[in-house]
């Protein structure tokens, strides 16, 4: 006879074989962990071309639906063809095809018309800034010494400052440039190699763009059938679902941002070419690609702009420095909500403790996608405390638990609702400073009229050091005479 385990066997060889499986997970983790980031590494360097593909047909996706909802769906209506039939499948590759043929061609030429305009008037500013630096530095010379001429006091916390910067920045050419020249040309070949990588994986992500974005409805079904297949109907929905507000939130995000860094960039450099501020293609453009990222991006802008002015007019510089703080007040009240709106969710906090965070681990990268991955962690957070919430019977409005003191039978209890003398969960309200100090003054005070009495004694009153007058002397003391 075959022996044949039965359900509380193979249920406590499964407990047996997770437990493990989760042991040897914890030990990699724990005691591995330079090889696990490694393996990492080396896999997002494997993919990497793969990724780059991804994130062009991400980006391209919007514009291939516009060409196809704009021309060619209509065109096919206008021929009484229903393109989304299944007898219409050629037709749809056809489409599909042409789809993606236009958008590449569009893509190009934005970036070709970008890069002749833009790059040849870049290359002319650096060039003619890095011919004319030493005459804007004996400018910002002459006036540092004009600014310091009736402050000796300044003008030699000045001098001690710029010699111990000569001092320290001589100490690192002998120490540190010098020595290493050997490795310069290390350097340079690594430096080579990456760009030529970088090439190759934008060539290769290119090529793999074209591909998701001819089957991007294929991949989305297939992904569809994967969660239904494994998940609950419940579970797979709500995935599908925080995909969706995943996708809403990107796409809201980094979209309108992009289009309201350009707009801020053009104002920018009409508003510069009308001051007549010197470099203003240069600086435009600076301070657009900053407004990419969020809140810090726009000083990061002006710091730029106004260390270029101020060597070569200080006046001009602050003229900058008013086009910029104009601008992002523009930005930030009437243009950012009208393209963003509410796309993230967050607040001004969550924002800057987003960029800081992301920031920390990606650089760059982190300071512009940090706010939109932090907006979906804190929207799924947000989500499974709502589910809790709901669980329990409790409010999930946050303002209901601003004056909250506790839960009690099932009930939130609020600050007013609860007898504060007692203290219990600490809810009892702790007296003011003012309300200490005067707390201790008449402990003081009674504890002085205990050990002298006369200190703190009352003075007579009025009427007893007022003197008697004639009236008074002649009523007659009804109780002295009753004594």
């Amino acid at each position: 006879m075959k022996w044949q385990p039965d359900k509380k066997q193979v249920r406590w060889g499964a407990t047996v074989f997770l437990t493990g499986v989760a042991l040897m997970i914890a030990y990699v983790l724990f005691f591995r962990r330079a090889s696990i980031a490694g393996w990492v590494v080396d896999l997002l360097g494997m993919l990497r071309s793969i990724i780059v593909g991804i994130v062009i047909a991400y980006i391209l996706s919007p514009i291939l639906n516009f060409v196809e909802r704009t021309f060619f769906y209509p065109y096919y209506r206008r021929k009484g063809i229903d393109i989304s039939l299944d007898g219409n499948t050629k037709r749809r590759k056809r489409m599909r095809g042409w789809s993606v043929a236009i958008t590449l061609v569009f893509a190009v030429l934005v970036l070709y018309g970008l890069i002749m305009i833009l790059v040849p008037q870049l290359i002319r500013s650096i060039t003619e800034i890095a011919y004319n630096f030493p005459g804007y530095a004996n400018n910002f010379n002459s006036f540092i010494n004009t600014l310091l001429a009736d402050n000796p006091t300044l003008r030699s916390v000045a001098d001690r400052v710029v010699d111990t910067s000569s001092q320290s920045a001589i100490s690192f050419i002998r120490e540190q440039l010098v020595p290493n020249l050997s490795k310069l040309v290390s350097i340079v070949r690594k430096s080579i190699t990456q760009v030529i990588g970088f090439f190759i994986n934008l060539l290769v992500g290119t090529i793999v763009a074209i591909y998701i974005l001819n089957a991007k409805e294929l991949f989305t079904g297939q992904a569809k059938k994967l969660a239904y297949a494994f998940l609950s109907d419940k579970a797979a929905n709500e995935v599908i679902a925080g995909f969706r507000f995943i996708h809403r939130t990107f796409t809201g995000f980094i979209f309108g941002k992009l289009v309201d860094s350009a707009i801020i960039g053009v104002i920018c450099y009409v508003a510069t070419r009308l001051f007549q501020v010197p470099y203003p293609v240069l600086i435009s453009v600076a301070v657009g690609i900053t407004n990419i990222i969020p809140f810090f991006g726009p000083y990061i802008g002006a710091i730029f702009g106004v260390l270029l002015l101020v060597m070569i007019d200080p006046i001009k510089a602050l003229v900058f420095l008013v086009i910029v703080i104009v601008l992002q007040q523009f930005d930030g009240n009437i243009l950012g909500p009208m393209i963003l709106g509410n796309s993230t969710g967050l607040s001004s906090f969550w924002v800057i403790f987003s960029i800081m965070l992301f920031g920390g681990f990606w650089g760059p990268i982190g300071w512009i996608l940090g706010v939109p991955i932090f907006a979906c962690i804190y929207a799924f957070v947000a989500y499974l405390t709502r589910n809790r919430l709901k669980q329990k019977n409790l409010p999930e409005d946050s303002r209901a638990y601003v004056n909250a003191a506790y839960i009690e039978d099932g009930t939130l209890k609020q600050m007013d609702q609860v007898d504060r003398s007692l203290d219990k969960y600490n809810v009892m309200q702790p007296a003011s400073v003012w309300r200490r100090i005067f707390k201790s003054y008449k402990k003081s005070r009674q504890m002085i009229q205990k050990v002298n009495p006369l200190v703190h004694e009352k003075p007579p009153d009025a009427e007893s050091a007022v003197p008697p007058s004639e009236d008074s002397a002649a009523v007659p003391d009804v109780n002295r005479e009753g004594q």
